[in-house]
């Protein structure tokens, strides 16, 4: 499989004050190029109602390089950075290049699958992650633990109202 890309247009509506793209819409950006992906990956919308599943983000981190003005064309593509051996938990990483080549932004986030019933973590369906298996992976492509969706060190506060 070759690497998954989607092409954009900034335009006027997804601009902040300082006339460049908001922040925000870099991140509609990402989960729009996403669920294109998902769909490559034989996880459309139809696909995830009739499981039951979907995808739940553990954390999005993002780093802008150069700003994304109106009327700029823009891609944005996928790489995996990492799975868990039991398809549970995800990582990949999100680049932004205009159409000379220059690197606009990076995203790296990490995600898993939901059974929407239980509300526990799932695995991905068998099809699906062996198609995901073969995308294209980043130069630091790990096999993920559970431990690794805490990488960052940050933990849920205990309750403070008792």
């Amino acid at each position: 499989m070759k690497k998954f890309e989607k092409t954009f247009f900034a335009s006027w509506t997804d601009l902040d004050p300082n006339w460049h793209v908001a922040n925000h819409n870099y991140i509609k950006y990402a989960a729009d190029t996403r669920v294109s992906f998902f769909s490559v990956i034989m996880l459309d919308k139809d696909k995830f109602e009739d499981l039951q599943i979907g995808p739940v983000l553990f954390y999005e981190h993002m780093h802008y390089y150069r700003e994304i003005l109106m009327g700029v064309e823009f891609n944005v593509n996928i790489e995996i950075d990492g799975y868990s051996e039991d398809g549970k938990f995800f990582s990949m990483f999100q680049n932004f290049y205009d159409n000379q080549g220059n690197h606009l932004a990076h995203l790296d986030l990490a995600f898993g699958i939901i059974d929407r019933r239980t509300r526990k973590l799932t695995s991905m369906p068998d099809t699906s992650f062996e198609i995901l298996k073969k995308a294209p992976k980043s130069k630091t492509f790990k096999i993920l633990r559970k431990e690794d969706m805490r990488k960052h060190g940050k933990f849920p506060e205990k309750n403070n109202r008792q």
